[in-house]
This record gives C-alpha cells, sequence and structure tokens, in this order.
C-alpha cells in the first residue's frame, strides 16, 4: 500500500482510498496515478504519459490534460504539478506506512499486527483460491443445459440473433449464430431472446448475469434491405452492461461479411474503457478516442454525438454531425443517412430553433422510410411531437404520437408503443386536458399487461398517477408503488425524484425519520448526500445539512454530475447566507459560473443574483451614475 494526505493506493488493484472509503477510479485513471507515482522522481512528458497509460493507442495529448484534471480533483490541486512545455510532475510524499500517533508503539505490538497481517494474508489467499476453484465448477461448461461454452472469450455472452419476422431468413439467421457461437458462450434460445433483450436490457442482463457482472450480453436483428437496388443484410447489434449499452447498424451483401464487421467492432470496443467506466460523464473521452482511431466508423460516430449533444457540448456536437451527414452519403448508409438528419433536428431543437429541426426531423423521416426502419421512425416522430408541443395544438401532436406508436408497433417494440401513449399523457397533462391525460396513462399501463413487460416499466406510469393525483394520500399511495419497483440505471431518476418528493411529504406530515430511512436507500452517493442536505436544511439542522452539501458537492465535481453539482453549489450558498459565513463561496459562484448552461442560469436568475453568481445589472448601472 501506499500512503499520501488521508488517500490510501493499492497500485497493483489500482484502487484508491480515503479514510476507509473507496474513491472510484477509472481504469485509465489508476494506470495514471500508478505512472506518477512511480515516476515521482521526474518530469513526466505529454509523450511519456500516453505511451505508458494508452500503450500505443492513438488519442490527442487532450486526454492527458483531461485525466491529470480528474486526478486532482479527486486528490488535490497539489498532488500534480504542470511544468510547461515540460510535462507533469507528482508532488505529494509517499510512505509505505500509514500515519500514527505520537505515542510510541512497542516491538511487541508489532510484532503482533505483522502476526495479525500474516494470518489474514494466508486466510484471504486460501479464500482467493478457493474462490478460483469454486468459479472453474459453478462456471457453466459444454453439458450445462443453460450454456455452450465455445470458446475462452468469457467477456461476452451471446444471445442469439433473430429475424424481424418469425420465419424470415432462418438459414441466415442461423449461419450467423453458428459462426458467433465460435467466439462468443452461447445462449440457449429457451431462457433469453433477441426481443427479451431489447425489451428490458438492464432486467435481463441481471437476470442471466447478475447485477454488477462485468460481462456483456451481444444480441439483436436480421433484416434484409434494399441498398440502390441491390440485395443487402443489415444487422442491428446491442451490447449490453450493467451500467450501459451500445446499439449499432451493420450493412454488408453477406452474412459472412456482417460477422466480420460485427467482430471488428466489438474487438474495438473491448480495448476502450467503454463499458469499465462507473460514470457516464467519461464515456465522452472513451468515445473520442475511439473516434480518433476510428474516424470513418458511423457507429462510433453516432454515440459521441449523442454524448455531446447530452452535453449541451453543443459546437462539437454540429461539426461531428456534418461529418456524419457526409460519411452516411460516402458509405451510402441508408439508415445513417436518416440518423444523421434526426441529430441534426435535435441539435436545432435544443437551440430553440424549431422551424430549422421541423424541417430536418421531417427529411430524416422521409429517408427513414426509404430505409424501412420503422423502430427508429417511431423515435423520429416522437421527436417531431416535441417540436410541435411548443405551438400548444394537441391535435398535431397527437398526429405525430399516435403515428410513433403505430411505427413501434409495426416494428414489434412494445416499450417504444408505450413511451408513445405515455407522451401523449404527459403532454395532455401540461395542456391541462384532464380526460386525454387519465386515458393515455390506462393506455400505457394496459398494453405493460398486454405485453407482460417487468415491473421496472410500470415505475414511470405510477410516477405520473402520482402527478396527476389530486389528493396526498392518494400522491403517496402511488409514490410508494414506484418504489417497489425494480431500479435500473434508465428509470433511477425516477427513483430519485420520488425519494425526493415523497421525503418533503414526510417532513411536512413532521415524519422526518421516514424522510431520512428514504434518503439512506438511495444507493449513489452524491444524490444520497444531496436529498439528506435536502431533509436536515428543511429540519433546520443548518452544520449537518452543509456537511451532506459538501460531501455531494465534491462527489458530484470528481464523477461530472454537473446538475447535482450545481444543486448542491446553489444549496452551500443559501447554507452560507444563513450561517453568516463566507466559506467557499467564492469557490462555488465560479463553479455555477463555468459549468451552467445560460439557460439553466437563466431559469435561476433571481436566485443566483441575489446570491452573488450574477451580477445586478441595475446595481451595476446606479455604480456608474
Amino acid at each position: 500500500m501506499q500512503y499520501f494526505l488521508d488517500f490510501e493506493f493499492d497500485p497493483k488493484q489500482k484502487r484508491l482510498f480515503k479514510n476507509s472509503h473507496e474513491i472510484p477510479l477509472t481504469p485509465t485513471q489508476g494506470r495514471l496515478l500508478v505512472l506518477l507515482i512511480e515516476s515521482r522522481e521526474k518530469v513526466l512528458s505529454k509523450e511519456d504519459i500516453l505511451d505508458h497509460v494508452w500503450q500505443g493507442r492513438v488519442v490527442s495529448e487532450q486526454v492527458v490534460f483531461q485525466n491529470i484534471s480528474q486526478l486532482r480533483a479527486v486528490i488535490s490541486d497539489a498532488a500534480i504539478k504542470t511544468f510547461p512545455k515540460r510535462g507533469y510532475q507528482w508532488q505529494l510524499k509517499i510512505t509505505s506506512q500509514a500515519k500514527t500517533s505520537d505515542v510510541e508503539v512497542t516491538s511487541q505490538s508489532t510484532i503482533h499486527n505483522y502476526s495479525q497481517r500474516f494470518i489474514l494474508s494466508c486466510v484471504f489467499t486460501a479464500l482467493f483460491v478457493i474462490g478460483l476453484v469454486s468459479s472453474y465448477w459453478l462456471w457453466p461448461h459444454q453439458d450445462n443445459n443453460l450454456y455452450v461454452q465455445t470458446n475462452t472469450h468469457q467477456r461476452i455472452l451471446l444471445v442469439p440473433f433473430s429475424p424481424r419476422f418469425e420465419g424470415h431468413l432462418t438459414s441466415q439467421t442461423n449461419q450467423l449464430n453458428d459462426t458467433l457461437s465460435a467466439s462468443y458462450a452461447a445462449l440457449g434460445e429457451q431462457h433469453s431472446s433477441a426481443q427479451a433483450l431489447f425489451n428490458s436490457p438492464y432486467i435481463e442482463h441481471q437476470k442471466l448475469l447478475g447485477a454488477t457482472s462485468n460481462k456483456l450480453l451481444l444480441s439483436g436483428f436480421i433484416y434484409s434491405k434494399e441498398v440502390s437496388n441491390t440485395p443487402m443484410y443489415l444487422l442491428e447489434y446491442r451490447l449490453q452492461s450493467h451500467l450501459r449499452h451500445w446499439q449499432g447498424y451493420i450493412y454488408a451483401p453477406s452474412v459472412s461479411e456482417l460477422k466480420d464487421q460485427l467482430h471488428s467492432n466489438i474487438d474495438r470496443l473491448l480495448k476502450s474503457d467503454y463499458f469499465q467506466v462507473h460514470s457516464d460523464t467519461f464515456t465522452t473521452a472513451e468515445l473520442e478516442k475511439l473516434y480518433s482511431q476510428s474516424p470513418d466508423n458511423l457507429d462510433i460516430l453516432k454515440h459521441l454525438v449523442e454524448r455531446l449533444l447530452d452535453e449541451y457540448n453543443h459546437n462539437v456536437a454540429s461539426a461531428h454531425i456534418e461529418q456524419m451527414i457526409s460519411l452516411s452519403e460516402q458509405q451510402n448508409h441508408p439508415l445513417y443517412k436518416a440518423y444523421s438528419q434526426w441529430l441534426k433536428g435535435q441539435l436545432l431543437m435544443a437551440l430553440n430553433q424549431y422551424a430549422q429541426s421541423k424541417q430536418h426531423l421531417e427529411h430524416a423521416s422521409a429517408l427513414m422510410d426509404d430505409a424501412n426502419f420503422n423502430a427508429l421512425n417511431s423515435e423520429i416522430s416522437k421527436s417531431l411531437s416535441d417540436v410541435v408541443a411548443h405551438e400548444q395544438d394537441f391535435s398535431l401532436i397527437q398526429k405525430h404520437l399516435y403515428k410513433s406508436a403505430s411505427q413501434a408497433r409495426l416494428a414489434n417494440r412494445p416499450v417504444q408503443e408505450i413511451r408513445a401513449y405515455t407522451l401523449l399523457s404527459i403532454k395532455a397533462f401540461k395542456l391541462k386536458l384532464e380526460k386525454e391525460q387519465y386515458d393515455y396513462l390506462y393506455q400505457a399501463k394496459t398494453l405493460l399487461a398486454d405485453h407482460q413487460l417487468d415491473g421496472s416499466h410500470y415505475m414511470l406510469i405510477f410516477y405520473h398517477f402520482a402527478l396527476f393525483a389530486k389528493d396526498l394520500e392518494q400522491k403517496q399511495h402511488y409514490y410508494l408503488k414506484v418504489l417497489e419497483q425494480p431500479i435500473t440505471p434508465e428509470n433511477y431518476w425516477v427513483y430519485f425524484s420520488v425519494s425526493e418528493q415523497l421525503a418533503n411529504l414526510y417532513l411536512e406530515q413532521n415524519e422526518p425519520d421516514l424522510a431520512i430511512k428514504l434518503a439512506e436507500n438511495i444507493d449513489e452517493p452524491a444524490r444520497r448526500d444531496m436529498l439528506f442536505a435536502q431533509i436536515y436544511h428543511q429540519m433546520g439542522r443548518i452544520d449537518v445539512a452543509k456537511q451532506h452539501a459538501q460531501s455531494s458537492f465534491n462527489t458530484a465535481r470528481m464523477q461530472h454530475i454537473d446538475w447535482v453539482g450545481l444543486a448542491m453549489a446553489v444549496k452551500l450558498l443559501e447554507l452560507n447566507a444563513q450561517l453568516n459565513e463566507d466559506t467557499d463561496s467564492l469557490i462555488y459562484r465560479h463553479y455555477i459560473r463555468d459549468t451552467a448552461s445560460p439557460r439553466w442560469q437563466q431559469a435561476r436568475r433571481d436566485k443566483l443574483i441575489k446570491l452573488g453568481v450574477i451580477n445586478n445589472p441595475y446595481e451595476q448601472n446606479k455604480s456608474k451614475i
């Protein structure tokens, strides 16, 4: 073990602890920290770091700076010093023992400690060996009914690909599954299917592999298409982990070429940390690395653009969208021709350019019609409903969402169909159309039952029943129904939002213990401390609220969870004002200015002026007089 400040670092396992609590590091950050500490006697150039940490992979020098900055945020700004035009060097003193008290430790107790460590080492070694042996015997072999083990590539489990229609492309589907099962462990069709994985990806992954397995599920659908009057196959594939997924689209004239392109895409992904990083924010750097290595890969470009749009990085997203439009034309990829126009429509909508957005979305829908791919056209129709929603004409909204539901049904995507009716309900609620809001929500609930989908899909339905409720008893009933459903990364925001609102109800009912219990059940540290800060603030326990707000703020910054960091920066400024303190207020104000989007700041303008984040223009003008 290596010790510095309040940290303990295990260089072999690349695990970092602070005060006995593990600080999550990405694999890249772990490798970088090992290199910095091991080479702390010299200044490391960017080339040295790229060679040792990325090991020959083509990445930009900006990636080095990003990871250095992330380590500084986790440990201390003083931990790594920048030497302009030379590189970086570790600055903190490293010891091989943790800090001890000033009381001298006797040699007898030292011997006792070493004896304990030796015994514990032996015990852990024995348990490790037993675990390896058990894993060998418990891992399915060829005579197991569930799995067919065909090679040593253990990270991927193949759920057989399916044709679009039953009985269609049977020989081609069998050929594809046979060739893929030579590379990946294969799952029997009686245990799962492509349809099940696409309906409930996280629940299916948990059911087959466990809640935290780092293995991936692979499946998808094969279609026959015509591209420029040439018969082609289209492969829609999905790689699913317990944290996130990857979905792509491959055209090829033969099953063999489909398989080769799929292998190439998967191998490229497995060499990256895309599926390993814990926070979605860190996937941006991984996608940028993948893009720098394969700038002509449309699957990578799609994921990168979507990530940039999620981060409101509109300028960079716009440049990549234009490249995607050009590449899809060069490669004659019908589906991505439509997809790139869809992304451009989403970008313009985010910039409030509704007329232009509508043009690109309608163009995307026409191109997707040509590509004959209803599953994605259903999503384009949802985007069109969002564009016309600002006109507050419910008949236009209905037109696009009815079309979305119909397209989803034709594509046999029940989850997308249900979401279309859920959106109809939400948009009716916003326009104060009470009958329609309930009619469409009950329609969505009925479809869930008809398709026998798992409970995770009911969470959003119950959440909206709670929002529509006219009395507190009914609202609380549906909130509790939400908390009973299975949690996935897709619906975690609903789970947290309901926990937050239910905690407020409990506080209004003078039941703080129930509110605190809700916060204790949140397993994500930044959000858990955020909820604690809100609860204790309402209870008047300002000092305790501030401790939790600071913890949430720091964790959110380290993990780049900006919406939590911004909420807690505002909360900390409010708490400082109540305590008549100014501790770190400058840091909170700078964080808000540097992180928040103009739209976010505008929506909170009055509060931010009051907290000193935004200067009051009236006061500025008055001072000039």
